[in-house]
C-alpha cells in the first residue's frame, strides 16, 4: 500500500470508528450507566471483535458475501432484529448500575455483535475491496488495514464510553436517567436506517 492510500484509509477508518453507530451509542450509554471500568470489557470487545472480522473479511469472508449475497441478507435482518431487540432492553432499563440484576455488555457479546452490525460489517466490505489491491501483497495489506483499524477503534470507542460517562454527571435524577436511556434507544433504532432502507 502506497503512502497516499494509507493516509486514505486512516482517515476513512478514523471517520468510520468515530462517526455514531450501534458500537458507539451502545458504549455511551454503558458509560452513563455502568461507568467507565465496567464498560471496559465491551470496549475490548468491540475492538477486538472488529479487528477480528476484519482479519477474516480480508482473508474470504468478503469474497463468501459477494459470491452468496443471500447470506449478507439473512445476517442484515439478523442484525437489525437484535439491534431492536438492544434499543428496547437501552430504552427500559430504569436503575442502569444501581439496579443488582443490570450488568453491561461483556467482552464476548461485543465481539460477537461485530458478525452482524450492520456499519461495522458495511465498513468491513468497503474497507477490504477498495484498499486491498491484489493477491501478490493481500496479507500484507490486510495487517495493515488491522493494524490501522485497531489503532483508531480503541481510542474511538474509549471517547464514546467516556462520553457517556460524563453525561451520566447530568443524570442525577430517575426520569433524567429515563430521558437518557430512551434517546439512547431512538439513536440507536435511527443508526439502522441506512440498513433498513438498503
Amino acid at each position: 500500500m502506497d503512502f497516499p492510500s494509507l493516509i486514505s484509509f486512516t482517515l476513512f477508518a478514523s471517520v468510520a470508528a468515530f462517526t455514531p453507530g450501534p458500537n458507539n451509542i451502545m458504549l455511551t450509554a454503558s458509560g452513563a450507566n455502568f461507568g467507565f471500568r465496567r464498560s471496559l470489557p465491551h470496549v475490548l470487545g468491540i475492538t477486538f471483535g472488529f479487528c477480528s472480522l476484519l482479519l477474516a473479511a480480508g482473508f474470504g469472508l468478503a469474497g463468501l458475501f459477494s459470491m452468496v449475497p443471500e447470506l449478507y441478507e439473512v445476517m442484515r435482518y439478523l442484525s437489525i432484529a437484535y439491534l431492536f431487540f438492544l434499543a428496547w432492553k437501552i430504552a427500559t432499563a430504569e436503575r442502569g448500575c444501581r439496579d443488582a440484576k443490570a450488568k453491561p455488555i461483556t467482552f464476548l457479546q461485543a465481539a460477537a455483535f461485530q458478525i452482524i452490525n450492520p456499519k461495522g460489517v458495511s465498513v468491513i466490505i468497503s474497507a477490504t475491496t477498495a484498499y486491498v489491491s491484489g493477491v501478490d501483497r493481500m496479507a500484507a495489506e490486510i495487517f495493515v488495514l488491522v493494524f490501522i483499524f485497531f489503532i483508531v477503534t480503541l481510542p474511538a470507542t474509549l471517547a464514546w464510553t467516556l462520553f457517556g460517562t460524563v453525561i451520566a454527571t447530568f443524570l442525577k435524577t430517575e426520569r433524567f436517567r429515563r430521558a437518557f436511556n430512551i434517546l439512547m434507544a431512538l439513536l440507536l433504532v435511527i443508526s439502522l436506517l441506512p440498513a433498513l432502507l438498503k
